[in-house]
């Protein structure tokens, strides 16, 4: 063997066992890492101390946890899921949202009251931990939150039956969000036909590669670099309501704007989701409580109608690469079209129904939005604008 041989031989050995042990490292680390790192990993959840099996079926935040989050103008969703970078950034003052989660994972206050008011059910725009007040603080001085980030109304449900109906509230408020409600339960509803847990599907035909920190290092610096030699990015978009307020939107939930009130009907998973609310209201009204189910709406719901024609192809023509092909005039046709069926379905079924649509649209109007720039969930400014419709609405 020549001298060179040995060398490379004995510098990939070094190499590898330099990556092993800050592999090992990192594994020892894992829940201090940034979430923007390890977000992204399948075993992130567990070994964060999320329940993904439990008794109920449905999945729980780490019980007991101090949750410590800082938010400022560069914390928003959209700087990970769109090709927005901190160069778009909008700022606002910086603020802590600090609180401490329930035997379950809730952001409730202990003991849990046994004499309930009000229960109230929805995803991370109900949960809103980067939120100092919720929409749902100050409703009741007898209430519980059993909001989950990611999860659908049929995952609520099972939380309602497992916590909130052996209270016997005398309200529960199901906060519906337009913009992913429909595929979570399609994808939780198909998990449950093929009898896997929740943790199966998180598990399910993963590479060994995809469990190493090391190599979403890697995948995270080729993102960061490919992001930054973007030159030609569809957002931000400048609304005609405000030009001084850019606009950016989830793409992945916009497809569904384009979906008309018939094809919407017709789709497994709303056909899923209408099953699990009804049976949710059913349910209730055996039971004597009051049930109201609140629509949120998705950013682009508002917002679209606003933006100009070479905004709208520009989005347009991003989404047909990567996405689907959507002609802007199927939006804008359609655009109003999930909350007109909810609506119908809530007028059928004698369903109590509030539309948060018209005050967030009034707000946007007024040149305030109740949406973060790069996020896809409501500012402080929304909850407030929830709460006051909310309790206008109870009342």
């Amino acid at each position: 063997m020549t001298s060179v041989l040995k060398y490379l031989l004995r510098l990939s050995l070094v190499l590898s066992a330099t990556a092993i042990l800050l592999e090992i490292a990192f594994q020892l680390a894992f829940p201090s890492l940034p979430g923007e790192l390890i977000g992204r990993m399948p075993q992130y959840r567990e070994r964060s101390g999320f329940a993904l099996v439990t008794e109920h079926g449905a999945r729980e935040s780490p019980a007991g946890e101090v949750a410590a989050i800082h938010v400022d103008q560069y914390s928003g969703d959209l700087f990970r899921l769109t090709c927005l970078s901190a160069d778009h950034a909008q700022f606002f003052e910086p603020y802590s949202v600090r609180f401490t989660r329930d035997q379950h994972g809730f952001r409730n206050e202990e003991p849990w009251n046994e004499d309930l008011d009000l229960v109230v059910l929805g995803d991370s725009f109900t949960a809103a931990e980067a939120i100092q007040n919720p929409f749902w603080t100050g409703l009741s001085d007898s209430l519980l939150s059993l909001a989950f980030p990611g999860s659908g109304t049929i995952e609520q449900s099972l939380l309602l039956g497992a916590y909130g109906l052996p209270l016997q509230p005398d309200t529960v408020v199901l906060a519906y969000f337009a913009g992913n409600d429909l595929s979570d339960n399609q994808v939780f509803q198909e998990m449950r036909r093929q009898g896997k847990s929740i943790a199966d599907r998180v598990h399910q035909n993963r590479s060994p590669f995809e469990y190493l920190v090391t190599v979403h290092i890697a995948l995270y610096l080729r993102d960061m670099i490919h992001k930054a030699n973007i030159s030609d990015c569809h957002y931000p978009q400048v609304a005609a309501t405000d030009p001084a307020m850019p606009v950016a939107f989830f793409d992945d939930m916009l497809p569904i704007l384009a979906l008309d009130a018939d094809a919407l009907r017709a789709s497994d998973m709303f056909q899923a989701t209408l099953t699990s609310i009804v049976q949710m209201a059913q349910d209730l009204s055996a039971r004597g409580i009051r049930f109201v189910m609140m629509y949120i709406p998705q950013k682009a719901e508002l917002v679209w109608p606003y933006l100009n024609a070479e905004s709208k192809r520009a989005i347009a023509s991003y989404l047909a690469e990567n996405l689907s092909p959507i002609a802007p005039e199927m939006i804008d046709k359609n655009i109003s079209a999930q909350r007109d069926l909810w609506l119908s379905v809530a007028l059928e079924q004698r369903i109590e129904f509030l539309d948060m649509t018209p005050a967030l649209q009034a707000a946007i109007e007024n040149g305030n939005s109740p949406y973060f720039f790069a996020d896809t969930h409501w500012n402080q400014l929304g909850h407030d604008l929830a709460r006051q419709e909310l309790q206008k609405f109870l009342n």
